[in-house]
């Protein structure tokens, strides 16, 4: 756990650093949510969900984390980290031209990690309260490196995290893809009262030479102000993959309970 926190912490952290008032202050919005339970089944569950903006000018560049670390009777059963980078530069008030980095490493997803970045361009169609939308386009390079595979010897799939090791098991190397593809994303919120907010987010990424080989990801969500700086949320987070490594299902949920800090 401790492995991918770190450096989501750090960046955290140096986004944080700089809070003195400027004419393009810095945003953060930090989503915690933690469970633990003992008893018939002993588990525990974190999660991170970290957005930071820092603009200058005409330019912002933004950093949304993602973590998600879970047990159950000191199994590990989650483990996924994601981020991804944004450099806009809003030429002008409802346009800007656009690039983009993502990485995405889930150990229980099939893959080892994924990889993307390429340019591409926004279009603000809103930007005033109570709404704001926006949507975004990028031409992308991608890498999807499928995990290594583990079978015994009836030929029967041992999943990761490998409860008992790998020694015996038969190995089959991960695929490596990279290919040239594409991104659309779509951003909505709106502000229904004073203090509580309704958000809808969603990306499909794709590749030009395989049209089946397509993820969609999507949040839902409502938060509510407790004050200036905290808020209560729920959020409901959809993660599907069209082709999946062999013995991994294509749609991953997440549905949870978040304390929200806005600095």
């Amino acid at each position: 756990m401790k492995r991918f926190l770190t450096p989501i912490l750090a960046v955290s952290a140096l986004f944080a650093a700089e809070t003195a008032p400027k004419p393009n202050p810095l945003v953060t919005h930090t989503e915690l949510s933690y469970v633990q339970t003992q008893g018939n089944t002993d588990t525990t569950a974190f999660s991170l969900d970290f957005n930071g903006k820092k603009s200058w000018g005409a330019h912002s560049l933004k950093l949304h984390a993602d973590a998600l670390y879970g047990t159950e009777n000191s199994q590990e059963n989650k483990n996924r980290l994601f981020g991804e980078l944004n450099y806009d530069w809003q030429f002008a008030r409802h346009l800007a031209l656009n690039y983009v980095a993502g990485y995405k490493d889930d150990k229980f997803s099939g893959f080892a990690y994924q990889f993307y970045t390429g340019p591409g361009a926004k279009v603000i169609v809103l930007d005033e309260k109570p709404y704001a939308l926006e949507f975004q386009g990028n031409v992308l390079y991608s890498i999807d490196q499928g995990m290594n595979k583990y079978y015994d010897i009836n030929g029967t799939e041992v999943p990761y995290p490998y409860p008992n090791g790998t020694a015996g098991l038969t190995k089959v190397d991960g695929t490596y893809n990279d290919y040239w593809g594409y991104m659309l994303k779509g951003a909505f919120s709106w502000i229904i009262v004073e203090g509580f907010k309704f958000i809808e987010e969603a990306s499909y990424r794709s590749g030009f030479d395989n049209d089946q080989n397509y993820f969609v990801a999507s949040k839902t969500a409502l938060e509510s102000k407790i004050n200036s700086t905290f808020s209560m949320g729920i959020s409901y987070k959809v993660d599907y993959t069209n082709l999946p490594p062999a013995g991994n299902e294509r749609t991953d949920t997440t549905f949870m309970t978040s304390l929200i800090i806005d600095y």
